[in-house]
């Protein structure tokens, strides 16, 4: 297998970001204190309106409301001061990350091919809308790979009752597996299963059948569908399992599910606060920074362990 070196949060500290992020004390100080000001202001010229819903009539009322909308813009405009100061942070953290890996990072990010596919096999919820950032592309240990933070929504109820709901926000990631494969193999945590009709899933208008898989291990955690039963248990072993495992954990995800479709991989975990490598508080950056590179360390080892291209005990590569 290859190696994949990942830097140490010591060793990037050490280097140019270090520097850079102490000559932004200043300016994390100023953010601070800016957003400070606006919520502080908001709740000091919108507060006492509220003392106008006590009274009776549409004008007292309207007071009140008018009360309400200063608080809300006070706090906005402080949460946009924070946000920005934090994104120009993450932004220079993640690529300093990026550079060492050899790979490329961008906060935006576009939808592609992979998302069409995860969206056709049901790895992802239905949506009224979607968004996606934080875009990580490259090479890792020969493999090509994309990986961007997605977030879908949909619209709940009518009326009064309507509602946005956030139905998945985490990852997707799609890289190219290094063996040959030409079927399509699905694999998902367990969860109950209703067999009276057969135990089998259609997905994209192909029939997937349950494969019984080897390990005892792998049976209890993960459930595996294929068009061909034989390629799908020389696709996913146990080695694998592992790496998907360890790969929730580090991402502090659920609902972890895989894609083997023609040669394509393609990866989604649901999970919150990913690759956030930065905030206004400059004793975080450490540990913040630590966490960012574990993930990808994680992310790295399953990618090392998937396209492993020859297995021993077997003849294929």
């Amino acid at each position: 297998m290859p190696v994949i070196t990942i830097a140490d949060v010591d060793t990037l500290l050490a280097g140019e970001l270090g520097q850079w992020l102490q000559g932004q004390a200043e300016a994390r100080a100023e953010a601070k204190r800016k957003a400070w000001q606006r919520w502080i202001a908001g709740l000091v010229l919108g507060g006492p309106l509220l003392l106008c819903f006590a009274g009776e009539g549409f004008v007292w009322q309207a007071l009140g409301y008018a009360g309400l909308g200063i608080i809300a813009i006070g706090f906005t405009m402080g949460g946009i001061i924070r946000q920005n100061m934090v994104s120009s942070l993450k932004r220079e953290m993640n690529s300093a990350l990026a550079r060492s890996l050899g790979v490329e990072y961008s906060p935006e990010a576009t939808f592609g091919d992979e998302f069409n596919l995860a969206y056709a096999y049901d790895l992802l919820p239905g949506y009224t809308r979607k968004t996606c950032e934080d875009c990580w592309q490259g090479e890792l240990g020969g493999t090509r790979f994309r990986l961007y933070e997605a977030t879908m929504i949909e619209r709940r109820g009518s009326g009064k009752d309507r509602r946005d709901v956030t139905v998945f926000k985490g990852v997707i990631l799609t890289l190219r597996f290094a063996r040959d494969f030409h079927g399509v193999t699905l694999v998902e945590r367990q969860r109950l299963r209703l067999t009276l009709f057969g135990d089998s899933q259609t997905k994209n208008g192909m029939k997937l059948d349950r494969v019984k898989m080897v390990d005892p291990r792998f049976e209890k955690t993960f459930d595996v569908y294929g068009s061909d039963p034989v390629e799908a248990r020389y696709l996913v072993h146990p080695a694998y399992c592992e790496r998907l495992v360890a790969l929730e954990e580090r991402f502090q995800g659920k609902s972890l599910k895989a894609l083997f479709h023609k040669g394509d991989v393609v990866v989604v975990v649901d999970s919150e606060d990913l690759f956030e490598s930065a905030s206004l508080n400059p004793a975080r950056d450490r540990d913040l920074l630590a966490r960012t590179i574990e993930q990808f360390r994680a992310l790295a080892e399953m990618m090392t362990s998937l396209n492993e291209r020859r297995r021993e005990g077997t003849g294929q590569a």
